[in-house]
């Protein structure tokens, strides 16, 4: 692959770049072994390859299917129709619902899909480092994510969007229902929140400016290594 096709599966990790220090460009995360501080058996429990290729099914199953339908809903309901859903809503339900539809303007259907897609690439490319996953691996199993980013968004902004609320939502995930409300909207002036996007702005804003969204990909054949029942 082309440098310029690289970095752009690298930016789908992007966000998790910018919150801890990585590279934005590296294939590793990390550009140097001794800046490494992906520790992925203390925060994901692991510790071999196998364990990493599982963890992969996030992508499509993760945190972010608790909100697909809302995310759904949002987007093609009536005003009235909306209403009738939320009252059929536990409470909790109907916050979550509520946060769907305040967002999705800004990252259109795909929800907060960006969240589970941005740590997988995170995992691939810290996986590289770690000598899980060899380099042509990594790439074919981050272009798969880039299909589906793809699918669910059309920008950088949106995809980013989606990674931020999606972020937001799994750090108020331990609140009490009388607590969710309050916590979501408070997320904006969270600290992490706030460094994270200056940092993107800071560090990747002219790096993604030069990558288009819908830039060709060539991306590698499927590598014979990888296991047949590996997710893709």
């Amino acid at each position: 692959m082309e440098e310029i096709e690289q970095h752009w599966l690298f930016a789908l990790s992007a966000p998790m770049a910018a919150l801890n220090g990585a590279s934005y460009t590296a294939a590793t995360y990390y550009a140097l072994e001794d800046e490494d501080q992906s520790d992925l058996q203390k925060w994901w429990g692991i510790t071999k390859r196998g364990q990493l290729l599982d963890m992969l099914s996030m992508a499509d199953n993760g945190h972010a299917t608790e909100l697909n339908n809302a995310y759904w809903q949002a987007g093609r309901c009536l005003p009235s129709e909306w209403q009738d859903a939320l009252e059929q809503l536990k409470p909790r339900q109907r916050i979550q619902y509520q946060f769907a539809y305040r967002t999705q303007a800004d990252c259109g259907p795909g929800g907060v899909r960006a969240w589970d897609l941005g740590r997988m690439g995170f995992l691939l490319r810290s996986g590289l480092r770690k000598g899980f996953i060899s380099l042509d691996e990594s790439l074919w199993l981050q272009g798969r994510l880039a299909l589906r980013a793809r699918h669910y968004y059309n920008s950088w902004n949106t995809y980013i969007a989606g990674y931020l609320y999606g972020k937001a939502l799994w750090n108020c995930s331990e609140c009490s229902d009388q607590e969710l409300a309050q916590a979501l909207m408070r997320q904006g002036d969270e600290h992490w929140n706030r460094c994270l996007l200056n940092n993107l702005y800071n560090g990747a804003g002219e790096l993604l400016a030069n990558l288009p969204w819908d830039l060709p990909l060539n991306l590698p054949e499927r590598p014979d290594t990888l296991e047949e029942d590996a997710w893709s």
